[in-house]
């Protein structure tokens, strides 16, 4: 029922705000509860806004804003030009859920420069984001049921 009175509310994107919504409906996702152990520390980067994350478990919290150079106390983070996270979150809005073109994996693999790093180049930080890509895409998924603003 907390997902339907999250479709009147226009969020915009990227904002601690926005991220926050989308916790509070993954948290509660039967799906997440499956593929959520997911237990690191995320900045997303768009353009100037750097949203940090920590997704502890099945818990998501401790959603800040932060700065260029806190991104190194991240595992990883992830960074798309804002065009692209726009077109992601609309194919996900459109299909409830992103399409086979607009998943993480996809666009990690579709660039020139893959889509997630980490400030120390820490390859097993890196790494973590393949281990966690059907958590996060859930995550992701769940902003279907937010309206989102840009």
């Amino acid at each position: 029922m907390a997902a339907k009175a999250s479709t009147a509310k226009r969020i915009k994107f990227p904002s601690v705000g926005w991220y926050e919504e989308v916790a509070s409906i993954t948290v509660a996702d039967q799906q997440y509860q499956k593929y959520g152990r997911l237990n690191a520390i995320v900045a997303f980067k768009s353009e100037d806004s750097i949203i940090q994350v920590n997704f502890d478990v099945l818990n998501i919290h401790e959603i800040k804003e932060i700065e260029e150079d806190e991104m190194r106390d991240c595992d990883f983070i992830i960074e798309l030009e804002a065009e692209q996270w726009k077109d992601m979150l609309k194919d996900i809005k459109k299909n409830n859920g992103a399409s086979l073109d607009w998943t993480l994996n996809t666009l990690d693999l579709k660039y020139d420069e893959p889509i997630h790093r980490n400030e120390l180049e820490d390859g097993f930080k890196a790494d973590l984001f393949f281990r966690y890509i059907p958590s996060l895409q859930v995550f992701f998924d769940n902003a279907s049921q937010i309206t989102t603003r840009f």
